[in-house]
């Protein structure tokens, strides 16, 4: 009878096995898990008035393979199309915040902060890794400068764009910081492939100032072209049938947000700025309040995906890195903070912007994640190629130190961004719309 029993309870251990094995193999299982604790994290993160992003995130580390592993390497590193899309939308949404009448009164002010501030964190960055590496006796000193400086420039777009929706923020600051971070990415673009080509040159022989900058205006071009077209048609549609319901202008958006996140890998342009190009052309071809009626119908579908790839970010952070960043990274993570700050800060009081804006704007550029780590990403590629596969030990420690450096921005940097919006005084005291 004991041996029957005990018989039954292995063979119901067993199948209990083999069906947690399937679920845990099973991609739309690990989107359940994502979308659930990611929504347990965000809860739970706002009862100490923490940004729901931060929540996301936390709880992604917690789930992911550094912890509790319930969602393997393979099953995260599957999740590519959530990544895809979320990015898209997020350029979407920057698109859309960008109306011309507005600019007219920032832009100006908009386009020198963001050159100052990026070239100011690049500088600093780089010069401050150039003295360590000169003075401990380091190699390949200007190579690691020159693309970590490069790196630096980088702002997250997501995480900002997060909490600005999620605390439905509205003031000079946030005026400014929207079509700041879009920008950012284009000239962080352009930067990164100038200083790479230039880093790798001093491993590999010279490489001409016209291949330089020819791949990123092309990539930039491209991206502002395709999506124009995209956005135009979209216009054409929502204006010829505006009275249709919500849901099939809703459709027809997305569909079309879509096709260009879709065109635009094919022809590899950028992730951020085709989709922000449709939103741009949308936004400023409509009525305002229209354009609000369709925000509010797309935002109810983009939210689980940004949710889950906020969630996905957290599981992809390694902290097993945070014992490897080592004083090279120290260095790359304060000096960067030190250079936004200082060059939002300089750069708003000479173009005369708003005292909060000088104040607050820039420990809102703290975050950093997508963007920089594709370009992590690209420069280990790069060193790992033929030509420079003696010095693939370079590319490996600057994707470390950015990968490092990424787990304390997304968790530490939305903190601080509520905390600068919310001396602005730009924090709606209403319970955030991503519930």
């Amino acid at each position: 009878m004991i041996s029957l029993l005990s018989s039954s309870i292995t063979e119901e251990m067993g199948w209990f096995a083999t069906a947690w094995h399937h679920m845990y193999d099973n991609p739309i299982f690990g989107v359940a898990i994502l979308v659930i604790f990611g929504l347990l994290g965000g809860k739970l993160i706002s009862l100490v008035k923490f940004p729901r992003v931060t929540g996301y995130i936390l709880i992604g580390i917690i789930i992911g393979p550094s912890v509790l592993a319930m969602l393997s390497h393979e099953m995260v590193e599957s999740f590519t199309i959530i990544r895809q899309v979320a990015i898209g939308f997020i350029g979407y949404t920057i698109g859309l915040e960008l109306r011309f009448d507005k600019l007219k009164k920032t832009g100006k002010q908009v386009t020198i902060i963001t050159l100052v501030q990026a070239l100011t964190t690049a500088i600093f960055v780089c010069l401050a890794i150039f003295s360590y590496l000169t003075l401990t006796g380091g190699s390949h000193i200007w190579t690691y400068a020159l693309i970590l400086g490069a790196i630096a420039t980088a702002t997250a777009p997501g995480p900002i764009v997060a909490v600005v929706k999620s605390y439905r923020t509205k003031g000079p600051v946030t005026d400014v910081l929207l079509p700041l971070v879009a920008l950012d990415d284009a000239i962080g673009i352009m930067l990164f492939a100038v200083m790479l080509s230039l880093g790798t040159s001093f491993l590999s022989g010279p490489v001409s100032i016209g291949h330089m900058l020819l791949d990123p205006i092309l990539e930039i071009g491209l991206s502002i072209v395709i999506g124009a077209l995209i956005g135009f048609v979209v216009t054409l549609i929502t204006k010829k049938w505006n009275r249709e319901s919500d849901d099939f202008l809703m459709m027809v958006i997305i569909g079309f947000v879509f096709f260009g996140i879709g065109v635009g890998q094919a022809v590899h342009a950028s992730a951020i700025l085709l989709p922000m190009t449709i939103g741009v052309f949308l936004t400023n071809s409509i009525d305002e309040k229209y354009e609000h009626r369709l925000t509010g119908k797309t935002d109810l579908f983009s939210a689980p995906i940004l949710l889950a790839f906020f969630t996905i970010a957290g599981a992809e952070l390694q902290l097993s890195l945070l014992v490897k960043i080592g004083v090279l990274g120290i260095i790359y993570l304060f000096v960067r903070i030190l250079g936004k700050v200082t060059g939002a800060y300089f750069s708003a009081k000479a173009v005369k912007a708003p005292k909060n804006v000088v104040k607050y704007l820039g420990f809102t550029l703290i975050p950093q994640a997508g963007v920089a780590i594709d370009m992590a990403l690209t420069t280990q590629l790069r060193f790992e190629s033929a030509d420079l596969a003696d010095f693939a030990e370079v590319g490996a420690v600057i994707m470390t130190i950015v990968l490092a450096a990424t787990v304390i921005y997304e968790v530490f940097g939305l903190v601080v961004v509520k905390w600068a919006l919310g001396k602005a005084g730009e924090i709606d005291a209403a319970v955030g719309n991503w519930d």
